[in-house]
């Protein structure tokens, strides 16, 4: 499978930007994926609801309220001051009438009544007016039955206004109905009646506060109506009915008309969206700067995300367990770093929380699972303890869906265990899929696992077995460059395995014609008998050798890399000043023909893999060469070697800041300090009693090796 090469960093704030956009689109979408403004009332469902998250049904809720209230009715209050007032109207009123009818009394004719008024108004408390019949009927009452007449009325004005009045036309005819059964003449109730209507008056009225204030208790009393989680609200093929519409409404179903309850909500979750999403932006920019991501890393942490969003969405009508954040987990542990996985927990769980409409225990299950998922599997170093330790992890997420659905109030019963043996099942499931599925990932992106690249360092591995039988120097050189090349790359927070393990493999087209290498000759070297321009032609065919071994090996893409841009396009200084030196030739030496036909270095790892690896073939030749007596600052001796590949323009790709160059140089000379150290020289047993070194004793021409040696290099300086 040809693998996708992306070799700008730069593009990582690309898939930032495109990952973000994607995610507003996938929870605008699916806003309104869930929700369907055809539904009806009287229309057949197409499919079956069931609600997502626990949700108030406000309309059946209102109903009761509504209900409660009005069953609550009128609060009255009972105005005191009324009774006087009606009682001293009454009197005021018979009091003009004992008047009237004293005056009447001195009338000797009937015509004589037109006199009188023919109506009479008795105060300003009442409007109590008679005709002139009723007057009449008053003034011809005995002193006896007008006082039993004024007696009755005031007793049944009295009663009627003590029992509350609060519809005066009802007390009223109740009053009418009174007179009638009493001991009241039959003429006389009329005039009864006219007089109690113009005096009584509403003593009883509704108090609209206390009213109110009752009104809201009993609502308040009324508990919400809740359409719970995963409750069904109406199946596939029924009937939506009244109740089931306004349910499908409250759950969001129905899109509603008001912009506020459908641009309110988006809007929040647009927030917390950007919020996360700069985050994760401040995370690479202030906390990651050692381990920023490397080549297609960043295309394939986006590839994994869009998957992730995508399968989300699909599953989001099930339960949570099957959203694939523990696969998506176990994958960037595995291809990238623990130190990603564990920052992208709570940024993934909260995205597929906020699109999928997920509640708390969503979030609670992911965070927790989430973070022993990428614990166990950072560990891993084979294949088959991977997916040892993924069981183990899943066998936990399905303890902590137990402990939630606990926390939630559920029994130990059949459903609780279900819920998580199924926790378990799916995590694993994701777990084999993921580790199933690396090789896939490593050969599409060229990324190189940390399980593919231990395997690749095993001393049974073909290639490692050859360097050590057929090319032991090479083999020694490599294991030494891979322990400079690990160190240094861990302190410049580039790829220490990657870099071992590139080590190990860069020199394995050296196996092809080993004896042609340094390290690898014993006696006469073969190039004393070749002009340099073969000798430079077999000594750059390694690479190509290389490359075609580490293809027909399958190495990954990034091993491959480090394998074709060791040397990048540098010069083979040797035979380039062998053949410039050679007088007998007279073909031009032109520089080109003796540098490497390669790329430069891409990576920081391959970068410093060539440091290393010319370093330490710099330094053995010149530790082998030197003096007994000679100091070799090796400080002095790597700068110098960086310095000559800067000036060579060789690592103007690698991505190295001039701060991880300094720390490369620290660490080589470091390492190289300890590896060549002055050592003591132990005299051999029969040189103990000898006062003589070789070169003070007396040689046949006569004075000391010494001496005549001395004498030699002045004579040679006088010619």
């Amino acid at each position: 499978m040809k693998n996708i090469k992306i070799t700008s960093g730069k593009v990582d704030l690309i898939f930032l930007i495109a990952a973000y956009i994607v995610t507003l689109i996938a929870c605008f979408s699916t806003y309104y994926i869930n929700t369907d403004s055809n539904i009806e009332i009287g229309s057949i469902s197409d499919r079956k609801y069931v609600a997502s998250v626990t949700t108030e049904n406000t309309r059946e809720t209102e109903k009761l309220r509504q209900a409660a209230m009005d069953a609550v009715g009128d609060v009255y209050v009972t105005d005191n001051a009324v009774m006087p007032q009606v009682l001293e109207a009454l009197e005021a009123y018979f009091d003009d009438v004992s008047d009237m009818r004293e005056e009447y009394s001195y009338k000797e004719e009937e015509a004589d009544l037109t006199e009188l008024d023919s109506y009479k108004t008795v105060s300003e408390n009442a409007d109590i007016k008679l005709t002139q019949t009723e007057l009449k009927t008053l003034s011809e009452l005995s002193e006896t039955e007008y006082s039993d007449f004024k007696s009755n009325i005031a007793t049944l004005v009295t009663e009627t206004l003590e029992g509350g009045v609060s519809d005066a036309d009802a007390a009223l005819l109740n009053i009418k109905e009174s007179l009638y059964l009493s001991s009241v003449d039959n003429s006389l109730v009329g005039v009864g009646y006219d007089i109690v209507m113009g005096a009584l008056k509403n003593n009883v009225f509704v108090d609209e506060e206390a009213a109110a204030a009752a009104k809201a208790k009993a609502a308040e009393e009324i508990s919400p109506v809740l359409i719970l989680k995963n409750q069904k609200i109406v199946d596939e093929n029924e009937v939506i009915t009244e109740e089931a519409y306004y349910a499908l409404e409250a759950c969001g179903f129905i899109r509603a008309e008001n912009y506020k309850m459908n641009l309110i909500p988006f809007g929040g979750k647009c927030l917390l969206i950007t919020v996360t999403f700069l985050g994760i932006l401040l995370y690479f920019i202030n906390f990651n700067r050692k381990r920023i991501l490397h080549g297609n890393e960043g295309l394939l942490l986006f590839t994994l995300y869009i998957i992730l969003i995508l399968i989300s969405i699909a599953v989001s009508s099930f339960n949570y367990v099957f959203i694939p954040i523990l696969g998506f987990l176990a994958i960037t542990t595995l291809l990238l770093s623990t130190g990603i996985s564990l920052i992208f927990i709570p940024v993934v769980t909260t995205i597929t929380m906020l699109i999928t409409e997920g509640d708390f225990s969503y979030f609670l299950y992911f965070i927790v699972s989430g973070h022993i998922m990428v614990l166990m599997v950072c560990v891993t170093k084979k294949r088959g303890k991977a997916l040892f330790n993924g069981f183990t992890a899943s066998v936990i997420s399905g303890i902590v869906m137990l402990g939630i659905s606990f926390v939630n109030g559920s029994d130990i019963g059949l459903m609780t265990l279900v819920s998580a043996l199924a926790a378990a099942l799916v995590s694993f499931v994701y777990v084999l899929v993921a580790v199933g599925s690396l090789y896939v990932w490593e050969a599409l992106f060229g990324i190189a696992s940390d399980l593919r690249l231990s395997e690749l360092v095993n001393p049974d591995q073909p290639l490692i077995k050859r360097l050590l039988l057929e090319a032991p120097g090479t083999y020694q050189h490599s294991l030494v460059v891979a322990n400079l090349a690990e160190t240094a790359a861990y302190d410049i927070g580039a790829n220490p395995t990657l870099a071992r393990v590139g080590a190990y493999y860069h020199d394995i087209g050296k196996l092809t014609n080993p004896q042609y290498f340094t390290e690898n000759i014993k006696g006469d070297s073969p190039h004393d008998h070749l002009d340099a321009y073969t000798s430079v032609r077999i000594i750059k065919q390694h690479v190509e050798d290389g490359l075609a071994l580490g293809k027909k090996f399958k190495l990954p893409s990034p091993i491959l890399d480090i394998i074709y841009e060791h040397h990048g396009t540098g010069i083979i200084k040797f035979f380039y000043y062998k053949a410039k030196n050679n007088k007998k030739s007279t073909r031009e030496v032109k520089e080109e023909d003796f540098r490497y036909p390669c790329r430069k270095p891409s990576s920081k790892e391959s970068a410093v893999i060539m440091i290393s690896d010319t370093t330490e073939a710099a330094v053995r030749s010149i530790m082998a060469n030197k003096k007994e007596d000679e100091v070799v600052d090796l400080n002095l001796v790597v700068k110098g070697i960086i310095e000559e590949k800067i000036k060579d323009g060789q690592l103007i790709d690698s991505g190295l800041t001039i701060k991880d160059i300094d720390m490369v140089q620290n660490t080589l000379a470091d390492i190289l300090k300890g590896m060549y150290h002055n050592r003591i020289a132990y005299p051999k047993e029969d040189e103990k009693d000898n006062k003589q070194t070789e070169a003070e004793k007396k040689t046949p021409e006569g004075g000391t090796a010494k001496e005549i040696k001395d004498k030699n290099r002045k004579e040679a300086a006088k010619r």
